[in-house]
């Protein structure tokens, strides 16, 4: 039987295949990939965009539905090669409560990460020109949005906690005097804990402009000094080229933070990992 020693990369916890807007392989792709890399535990992630759910360029309800049907026997073919799980990137789950509802009591996710890609009027920060918008305005908002997420907390780790910062900073190189948010910030962690909800390190910085983890280390080690111990490792990765990237300088960021384990998650239950 394999140990996790064996595998050249424990875990990579979010990713997307065609089952999402923005994928490029088929699930089948990305699950053979995982298998040719040593991934141990493998999780499938594909977006479900609360607040664009009925809007005709996604119509989610049918790849939703899809992905349920198809990831049990990818699972089970592919067993012994690579332990695959069912999971969903949930996003802006607080702009319809009872749909994202819905959603989770529909289908038998394993794992669910709870993410803000745009706050509630405004398009994704990918979309946004910072040189017409005020980023502070809407970073306020954005923390806003997520201890209101942490607050619902019916999800199992909060995704990519700076992902504006993608964008703002990445890509129109404005910088941001972050400690203005020290303090809400400071307060998801405490609610996630309090929920007994992780963190992700989700390391798709590392090949874009940023070249950070989102989030980076201050907060993995604020994180951790609140208390904060779960903790789950994502490539966020879209395409075959992506899956994996990153996890290496994630787990070692995470042992640099003060952790000496992270997870993955099976049947909604964190599953340890020594590291």
């Amino acid at each position: 039987m394999s140990t996790e020693k064996d595998f050249l990369i424990p875990v990579d916890s979010h990713s997307h295949s065609t089952q999402s807007p923005d994928g490029k392989n088929t699930l089948e792709e990305m699950a053979e990939r995982a298998c040719e890399l040593g991934i141990g535990h493998y999780t499938v992630t594909d977006h479900v965009e609360i607040n664009k759910f009925y809007d005709e360029e996604f119509l989610y309800e049918e790849p939703v539905r899809q992905s349920s049907l198809l990831l049990p026997p990818l699972a089970e073919k592919y067993r012994g090669r690579v332990d695959i799980h069912y999971g969903v990137e949930l996003g802006q789950p607080v702009h319809d409560y009872e749909l994202a509802q819905r959603i989770l009591d529909s289908y038998d996710y394993e794992f669910i990460i709870g993410s803000c890609h745009m706050v509630k009027g405004w398009d994704d920060f990918y979309f946004l020109d910072y040189k017409r918008v005020n980023p502070n305005f809407l970073l306020k908002l954005y923390f806003d949005e997520l201890l209101e997420m942490a607050e619902w907390g019916r999800f199992d780790v909060l995704g990519h906690l700076t992902y504006p910062l993608r964008y703002i900073t990445g890509d129109f190189g404005i910088k941001i005097d972050m400690s203005q948010y020290e303090g809400i910030i400071s307060e998801i962690f405490k609610t996630l804990i309090k929920n007994g909800k992780g963190m992700e390190i989700n390391t798709s910085g590392l090949r874009q402009r940023i070249g950070v983890t989102l989030p980076d280390e201050h907060y993995v080690g604020l994180y951790r000094s609140l208390g904060g111990e779960i903790l789950t490792i994502g490539s966020d990765a879209h395409c075959v080229s992506d899956l994996g990237k990153g996890i290496a300088e994630g787990v070692a960021l995470a042992k640099k933070c003060g952790f000496d384990r992270i997870y993955y998650y099976h049947c909604r239950k964190p599953i340890e990992i020594k590291i």
